[in-house]
């Protein structure tokens, strides 16, 4: 519970209230990997190490089942969701669909500073070395482009469905294994959306997405 801790001091400050405060930490550690698939999530524990009461604890883990991150068993308590081959195949295709069309739309109006700070983040994607924020990096590189500020709802379909699968890229690790594949991937989306290119640019996007969910497909036991 050491790493839950730590977490903790790092996300509480994000929430406004106790319960968004635990659900930030908890949902942390199941996509960094901290915890793991069909691990018991005790909440007496939990609330015993984050320093708060059972209720928000109950309230966040009730979040997350929402999000898909967590199950909840009646007379049971929560465990960490798994994901079957069939789950990852129908995430990846909703994310496809709900990407590219969000690119496709975005391209035509991406300011000088979007596509500026797109390549700023992958420059500093290529020379980050602490393997944990490169998640944080590729969500940005990526909120960048499909330009969702004004889409809230959108963007947070989007961010719930890799939130689901992000964790085993942690876990395996893949994200250290493909890290050259992805940043290739990523150039060759930005340079489209440099030229303008909408569909040349969903195009790269499709293949890294279906390249993405392949790698994870064969990494599963």
């Amino acid at each position: 519970m050491t790493d839950l801790q730590q977490l903790a001091r790092d996300t509480m400050t994000r929430a406004r209230t106790t319960p968004d405060a635990v659900a930030v930490t908890l949902r942390e550690a199941i996509v960094r990997g901290i915890f793991r698939a069909a691990q018991p999530l005790k909440a007496d524990e939990i609330a015993a190490q984050l320093g708060v009461s059972h209720i928000p604890v109950r309230e966040a883990l009730r979040q997350l089942e929402g999000e898909g991150l967590v199950t909840i068993y009646p007379n049971r308590g929560a465990i960490v969701a798994s994901l079957s081959r069939a789950d990852i195949t129908e995430i990846y295709d909703i994310r496809t669909t709900l990407e590219t069309a969000a690119l496709r739309q975005a391209v035509p109006l991406l300011s000088p500073a979007a596509l500026r700070r797109a390549s700023a983040v992958l420059d500093e994607y290529e020379l980050e070395t602490d393997t944990r924020k490169w998640g944080e990096l590729d969500l940005e590189f990526h909120a960048t482009l499909y330009g969702l500020d004004g889409q809230p709802r959108l963007l947070g379909i989007i961010n719930t469905l890799r939130n689901q699968v992000d964790r085993y890229f942690h876990i395996f690790p893949l994200a250290v294994k493909q890290r050259k594949p992805f940043q290739a991937d990523h150039r060759a989306i930005l340079e489209s959306c440099v030229g303008r290119d909408s569909e040349t640019a969903v195009k790269h996007l499709e293949q890294h997405l279906e390249r993405t969910k392949a790698i994870l497909l064969e990494s599963l036991p």
